[in-house]
C-alpha cells in the first residue's frame, strides 16, 4: 500500500508539471465601464496585459479579442497591428517604456456604444497558452430627461395625467414613476430604439386626484440595465383648483384691531 501511495503522488507531480503553464497572464487592465460624454474630442479606452514567459519558450504571439474575435495581433518580428471591426480605432503602442516593450497595450480611439462587450487577452507559444477576460460597459448618458404633470382641460377633473421621458440613450434604460415614493403600477411605456443604437423610453400614467395629498412629490426615475448609472426627477403637485384668496380688511375691522393692542398695552 504504501508503494502504491509513493507512486500516485509521483503521478500526480508529473501531470502538474505537465500541464503547467510556461506562458502565463499576471494582470489584464479593462475598465468595467466607459461613459461616451458628448463632446468631440473623446478620451480613448486604454487596454493593457501583462504576462510572463519562460526563456525557453518559442512562437510568441498575444491577441486581443472582442466577442470571440481578433481585433489585434502582436508577434515579434511585425511587432502588433490591428484587424477586424476596430481596425481604424486601434491606435498600438509599440513605444519602449522604461526599457521594455509593451505589446499588450493598446488604445481604442472615439469608442462607440456597439463597443460594449468581452474583451480577451490570448497569449501562446508552441507549448502553452492562457488567457483572461473581462467586461466593458459603454454608458451614452441621456440628451433629455423630462417630468411633467398635465391637468385635463376641466379644471374640476378628479385625475392628473404624468408624463416622464428620457431620450437617446444606451444602454437601454428601465423607467420608474413614483407618488410619495411608491412606484405606481401600471404605467403604459412606450419604447424606440434609432438607427443609431440609443434608446429612447416614454411612460405614462394617470392617477386620481383623492391619491394625492396637497403638496405631493412625484418623481421619474431610470436606470441603465448593467450599470449603476441612475437618474431623477422630481416636481411638487399642487391640485390648481384649489384658489387661495386674499381679502383687505376694512376701516372698521382696523380700527377694533388697534383698540384692542391699546387695551392690551402691546402698542408702544
Amino acid at each position: 500500500m504504501k508503494r502504491i501511495a509513493e507512486f500516485l503522488l509521483a503521478f500526480i507531480f508529473l501531470v502538474n508539471i505537465s500541464v503547467s503553464k510556461s506562458v502565463k497572464i499576471t494582470s489584464i487592465k479593462v475598465p468595467p465601464t466607459y461613459t461616451k460624454e458628448r463632446v468631440n474630442e473623446l478620451q480613448p479606452i486604454e487596454l493593457d496585459c501583462q504576462y510572463e514567459m519562460e526563456s525557453n519558450e518559442k512562437g510568441f504571439v498575444l491577441k486581443w479579442l472582442f466577442n470571440n474575435n481578433c481585433i489585434y495581433q502582436w508577434i515579434p518580428s511585425v511587432k502588433g497591428f490591428a484587424m477586424g471591426p476596430m481596425k481604424t480605432k486601434i491606435l498600438i503602442n509599440n513605444e519602449i517604456s522604461r526599457g521594455t516593450e509593451r505589446p499588450g497595450h493598446i488604445s481604442i480611439s472615439q469608442p462607440d456604444w456597439n463597443m460594449t462587450g468581452e474583451y480577451t487577452c490570448l497569449v501562446q507559444t508552441f507549448e502553452s497558452a492562457d488567457r483572461k477576460s473581462a467586461h466593458l460597459q459603454i454608458i451614452v448618458p441621456e440628451l433629455t430627461f423630462a417630468l411633467k404633470l398635465k391637468h385635463p382641460s376641466d379644471s374640476f377633473s378628479k385625475s392628473v395625467n404624468i408624463f416622464c421621458t428620457v431620450a437617446y440613450v444606451f444602454p437601454k434604460p428601465v423607467l420608474l414613476i413614483t407618488v410619495n415614493n411608491q412606484q405606481l403600477d401600471g404605467v403604459l411605456i412606450k419604447e424606440n430604439k434609432d438607427k443609431d443604437g440609443l434608446y429612447t423610453i416614454a411612460g405614462r400614467t394617470e392617477i386620481s386626484k383623492e391619491k394625492l395629498d396637497q403638496p405631493t412629490p412625484i418623481s421619474c426615475v431610470f436606470y441603465l440595465l448593467g450599470t449603476n448609472y441612475t437618474k431623477r426627477r422630481e416636481t411638487i403637485f399642487y391640485d390648481h383648483t384649489v384658489v387661495s384668496t386674499t381679502v383687505d380688511p376694512n376701516k372698521e375691522e382696523i380700527s377694533s384691531a388697534i383698540s384692542r393692542l391699546e387695551g392690551s398695552g402691546k402698542l408702544p
